[in-house]
């Protein structure tokens, strides 16, 4: 009977020993889990990140020749202007004046 009770007790203390060692376990992977986690986020908004600067920088670029190219047509069309008002610009105040005066 002394004998059992010492195996009762035995196995009791092992199985106590197993769970406590399991408890440990679960939260030794927990912690991996939570660190992993954290990674792959970090990894993600980093990765997002760069994507986000390397956008802005080719709509940068984008914007930059848009401008480039709508000054130059600004230039063309306001060099036509004083073309015309150079080559015609007498004229045109002759002609207010006598719509103005008539």
């Amino acid at each position: 009977m002394q004998e059992l009770l010492s195996k009762l007790i035995e196995m009791d203390e092992r199985a106590r020993a197993l769970r406590e060692e399991a408890e440990r376990e679960k939260a030794k992977s927990e912690k991996n889990v939570d660190k992993l986690r954290r990674h792959i986020y970090d990894d993600y908004i980093e990765r997002a990140k760069d994507r986000v600067e390397k956008n802005f920088a080719v709509d940068r670029k984008m914007v930059q020749d848009e401008l480039k190219t709508y000054r130059e047509t600004i230039d063309t069309l306001k060099a036509e202007m004083e073309n015309k008002y150079e080559n015609e610009g007498d004229g045109w105040v002759d002609e207010i004046v006598a719509r103005v005066l008539s």
